[in-house]
């Protein structure tokens, strides 16, 4: 559980200090300000396969006090735990990652909140990358929803459950899907055990380091063999692209423009 004090700092973190009011507009509110004042990132692992308590308290003390991000596990982990917090009725779904995959039926390994307002229903997400609608999706089928950077909407599966879909340039794509079986805290410690520890786990394979606001976007690029540097992304009706060429460099975008707090040995090697 937060305490009255954990709620107190954890808005005040995310600059929504009087948005105690059970409302769509304080939800909305708080899952924007989530995504764009606390970074979506694997570095608390990525090198180390350190794997971190997804306790309330440990969560707390790691995100919201010493600014280190997270990923999903841990960033939807401790938004529902606020939400709850302050008088939300919130449902966990385990979810399927289909995006970027081949796999028919791929692996649990989303955490995503169902919340609940009077006679609405919506699906609150601050815990994905550069993909996640900066406000909670209408958890209504075969609407188009448009969001910042795209739109979304929301179909049926019969093996599947509920499939929400991305839009891209080659049509909608699967985005996650999820069946509506409630899940709690315990349920996902496995899966976190997994792409925390795993050496064939994506999170252990790639630097994810993301910020959203409703209008922009900063992520960092991974090397590829096409171009062997680090670099920023930042887009908004345009992008731009800025190589980080060194730990140092690494360093100042982490602080400066994502507000992590990490050090030295937490980066990644560089190429060459």
């Amino acid at each position: 559980m937060l305490t009255e004090s954990m709620v107190s700092t954890y808005l005040d973190r995310l600059g929504c200090p009087d948005a105690r009011e059970v409302s769509r507009e304080n939800l909305f509110r708080l899952q924007a300000a989530h995504l764009e004042n606390i970074a979506y990132t694997n570095l608390s692992f990525y090198r180390s396969g350190t794997l971190n308590s997804l306790a309330a308290e440990s969560l707390f003390e790691r995100i919201i006090l010493n600014r280190k991000g997270g990923y999903c596990f841990e960033l939807n982990g401790l938004f529902g735990r606020l939400l709850r917090a302050l008088g939300y009725d919130v449902t966990d779904y385990f979810a399927r990652w289909h995006f970027g995959g081949t796999d028919a039926i791929p692996m649990r390994r989303h955490r995503v909140l169902k919340v609940v307002l009077g006679e609405e229903i919506y699906l609150a997400d601050a815990g994905i990358g550069s993909l996640c609608p900066a406000t909670p999706l209408s958890f209504r089928h075969d609407v188009i929803q448009p969001k910042n950077f795209r739109s979304y909407r929301i179909g049926k599966d019969a093996l599947l459950g509920n499939v929400v879909q991305a839009e891209t340039p080659e049509g909608y794509l699967p985005y996650f899907s999820f069946t509506e079986d409630p899940h709690f805290p315990q349920d996902f410690v496995y899966a976190h055990a997994y792409c925390v520890q795993q050496p064939d786990s994506v999170f252990r394979n790639k630097l994810f380091v993301h910020r959203i606001s409703e209008k922009k976007q900063w992520h960092i690029l991974n090397p590829t063999p096409e171009n062997p540097e680090y670099l920023l992304r930042i887009k908004e009706e345009s992008e731009t692209l800025t190589p980080i060429r060194s730990k140092d460099e690494m360093l100042a975008v982490l602080t400066e423009i994502f507000g992590l707090n990490y050090s030295m040995e937490d980066l990644p090697e560089f190429p060459g």
